[in-house]
């Protein structure tokens, strides 16, 4: 390990590592044992739970552990979750927060070259590391997600599913719009400036939303480093997916004024597509999306 990441250590004591749950607690746990065993500071780690079914797990390893466990009263969503955890951290005088899925496998060079490269840049506000699939190493799931407001606000990621011989790490891409929320990390000057993440989103496109509410209004740039990585497990999209996806972009649509008419036109579509298929989670998502009151 370099002297560079050695130093980097002493940053350690102002980085908050906020891990939510829901129903993923086998996971967590793993997490935690993997990351504390090659010597992050338990005193990093903030565990939030969702209101899940088997939270007794994590909270009789964490009390066990003494990892910092916060229970939420409700399942109000990744946002809420991640900010009861973001505020404890800034009580605890935090300065820096690296947000993770539980199904994220991270170590703790890749965090420790994260957070140098953050804390030697401050304009730089948010930072995560190439993605690549779990089971598929060489696989890239993401180097920085990507927003197209004139195709309403429809995501995707930089690279996605190529091979890494393809694509070989090549430092910084700061040509993003959003940095994955499985893993991403901001200092507290991008928050203060940006505020939280928006809770009525409740999954999916948070991130996407707070990212690039900052980089329209600010200085702070984006950043993804791409010769460290994180590993992801794809998972199954269900009914929860559909409807938040497809609302999330239709408000993301009317909030910063993508292109509502293709949009639209793209909406029709999945309509006919759903009452064949009597998927009425489809419609409500596009209902709720055009007409639903949004702050």
């Amino acid at each position: 390990m370099s002297s560079k990441i050695l130093e980097i250590d002493s940053f350690y004591s102002k980085l908050a590592i906020i891990i939510l749950n829901y129903n993923s607690s086998n996971y967590v746990i793993n997490q935690l044992n993997s990351l504390s065993s090659e010597g992050v500071s338990k005193d990093c780690f903030y565990v939030v739970d969702n209101q899940s079914i088997d939270n007794k797990i994590l909270i009789n390893f964490c009390n066990t552990n003494n990892f910092c466990f916060i229970q939420n009263k409700i399942n109000g969503g990744y946002a809420n979750g991640n900010n009861l955890a973001i505020k404890k951290a800034i009580d605890d005088n935090k300065s820096y927060f690296l947000l993770l899925n539980p199904d994220i496998e991270i170590s703790k060079y890749t965090i420790s070259v994260l957070l140098e490269t953050i804390c030697n840049n401050p304009n730089i506000g948010v930072i995560g590391p190439r993605i690549l699939d779990k089971f598929e190493s060489n696989i890239i799931y993401s180097d920085g997600g990507l927003l197209f407001p004139e195709k309403g606000f429809e995501g995707d990621h930089v690279h996605c599913y190529k091979k890494t011989e393809e694509i070989p790490s090549f430092g910084i891409n700061f040509n993003i719009d959003y940095v994955n929320g499985s893993a991403i990390l901001f200092s507290l000057p991008a928050l203060q400036f940006n505020g939280f993440m928006r809770e009525d989103f409740f999954m999916y496109y948070e991130e996407s939303e707070w990212c690039y509410r900052l980089k329209l209004k600010s200085q702070f740039k984006l950043a993804i480093n791409t010769d460290v990585v994180a590993y992801h497990e794809m998972s199954d999209k269900g009914k929860f997916y559909q409807y938040y996806m497809t609302r999330n972009q239709i408000w993301m649509t009317r909030l910063y004024n993508g292109n509502s008419l293709f949009l639209i036109r793209y909406n029709w579509k999945i309509i006919r597509k759903s009452i064949k298929k009597f998927q009425f989670n489809i419609l409500k998502a596009v209902y709720n999306g055009w007409f639903a009151k949004i702050n």
